[in-house]
């Protein structure tokens, strides 16, 4: 259950891990928190609030992809986007929607060459868009898939998000801060 207060996130669910229930996390703070690889799930509202991610593999490390599971706030599976950025060329997934991993598509924009870089995901439902350190890496229009059902799934909103998939780049996570600009 999501309620906004304040312009602050809250969101009722539990730690534990035991019963499947999303870990809590909320608005009301914009420190970086650290991504679990053993925890729970994170109940996050994803069209709402713009998600940012911090990285900082280095080039070549072919373990490092970026990966995040999708949810409905019903806890139902949507799919998951991959970015291998490590190898040249970057390129993304987004599962149901692009062909798949071993095809994925390119970035359009240039990959910055910091090595800790700041990932951030804007979701609507009809689009996805990732940007690197401010620099637009794609946007993803779910209606340009020539595969059956990417609209459908993609066009709900994101309740859950899980970086458990499979990938180990993503170091610590946040709901982008309210004072940056989209």
């Amino acid at each position: 259950v999501f309620v906004v207060l304040a312009g602050l996130m809250v969101v009722k669910a539990t730690d534990d891990s035991s019963n499947g229930n999303p870990k809590f996390v909320s608005r009301d703070s914009e420190e970086w928190k650290s991504c679990s690889w053993v925890g729970p799930a994170i109940a996050y509202d994803l069209e709402t609030y713009p998600l940012q991610i911090k990285t900082d593999s280095d080039m070549g490390d072919e373990d490092e992809d970026l990966n995040i599971m999708f949810n409905t706030t019903e806890n139902e599976y949507m799919g998951y986007i991959t970015l291998v950025y490590t190898d040249e060329p970057p390129t993304f997934e987004i599962d149901g929607c692009t062909e798949d991993y071993w095809n994925p598509d390119p970035f359009t924009g240039v990959l910055p060459t910091e090595q800790e870089k700041v990932w951030t995901f804007y979701k609507t439902s009809t689009n996805l868009r990732v940007e690197c350190n401010d620099v637009e890496m794609f946007s993803y229009n779910f209606a340009q898939s020539d595969l059956p059902g990417c609209v459908a799934s993609y066009s709900q909103n994101v309740g859950i998000i899980d970086f458990n998939y499979f990938g180990l780049a993503a170091d610590f996570y946040r709901p982008k801060p309210s004072g940056i600009a989209a």
